[in-house]
């Protein structure tokens, strides 16, 4: 399991959630994958999800984010995170 901050279409504000991995290899915390299918909705309307890398340089510090959001304009409007564009629509992790 890994934490992770989710921000559902279906609530209003974030929330933490304990995501499930799946392991590919023989030792149990290498290739690590999170399974984040569980916790997006409409999977019919879209069976997939978008991932990538956000990197944040801070100072001397960089931090590495993964990010998993579901975007389709039949999905329902995500209100739990405020961005200036209309086109906020699916989960996002």
């Amino acid at each position: 399991m890994i934490r992770c901050r989710l921000y559902s279409a279906s609530h209003h504000r974030p929330r933490q959630v304990a995501v499930p991995t799946r392991c590919t290899g023989r030792v149990r915390f290498t290739n690590r994958y999170p399974y984040t299918e569980c916790f997006f909705d409409n999977a019919i309307l879209q069976p997939y999800i978008h991932n990538c890398i956000v990197n944040v340089h801070e100072g001397n510090n960089i931090y590495h984010y993964a990010f998993f959001f579901k975007r389709h304009c039949c999905l329902s409007i995500n209100n739990s995170l405020p961005l200036e564009k209309d086109d906020n629509h699916g989960s996002m992790a």
